[in-house]
């Protein structure tokens, strides 16, 4: 891949963008991965030469010397650089472009831009919830707080936070509200 920086944290669509699935994760600086949306880990479970390791999932690009450099600038604390990694070769399964971008101190966020074809050929899994967990979602869609969710199910602050944290990992999700909003576009609340 070759490499391309900006000071800014913008992301710059690849050329022929329209015609692309995009992914995210986010890494630490030693590229361990933290979290990811639906289509990252579709693309991860489909595509494992882009992680490294077992108990513990790291995310790779080669050339493995710029992508490390990527992600040193990307976390530096006096001035965190984005950067972005274009394919030099065009491979069926591989990212067109990987934007490393500054998240937050000591994380960092990976976009993915993937050929279209492989975000078609990756179906969205709609994550199994309990029913209790479905509750806690709608509740938290119609913009209750979670002492307000407690009551209407008659059920304990820490039960809510519970049921909160399920979601978010069903979801990969960063936040609450994040896992509202995949919820909405996964037309998880419309049944």
């Amino acid at each position: 891949m070759s490499q391309d920086r900006h000071s800014s944290y913008n992301t710059r669509m690849p050329p022929g963008a329209e015609t692309t699935a995009i992914a995210c994760l986010d890494v630490t600086p030693s590229a361990r991965i933290v979290s990811r949306d639906h289509a990252a880990a579709r693309f991860l479970k489909a595509n494992r030469d882009f992680v490294r390791g077992q108990r513990q999932e790291y995310f790779t690009a080669q050339p493995a010397n710029r992508f490390s450099n990527a992600l040193r600038a990307a976390c530096d604390d006096l001035q965190p650089r984005a950067s972005i990694l274009r394919a030099e070769t065009a491979k069926a399964t591989a990212p067109l472009q990987i934007n490393i971008l500054p998240f937050q101190p000591k994380l960092i966020r990976i976009v993915l831009f993937l050929p279209q074809s492989v975000g078609e050929a990756m179906p969205e899994a709609v994550p199994k919830l309990t029913s209790r967990e479905k509750s806690v979602l709608r509740l938290a869609a119609s913009g209750q707080r979670r002492d307000r969710i407690a009551f209407e199910l008659n059920i304990s602050l820490p039960t809510v936070d519970m049921h909160c944290r399920n979601l978010r990992q069903k979801l990969s999700a960063l936040t609450t509200l994040e896992a509202v909003a995949i919820a909405t576009k996964m037309h998880m609340l419309d049944l």
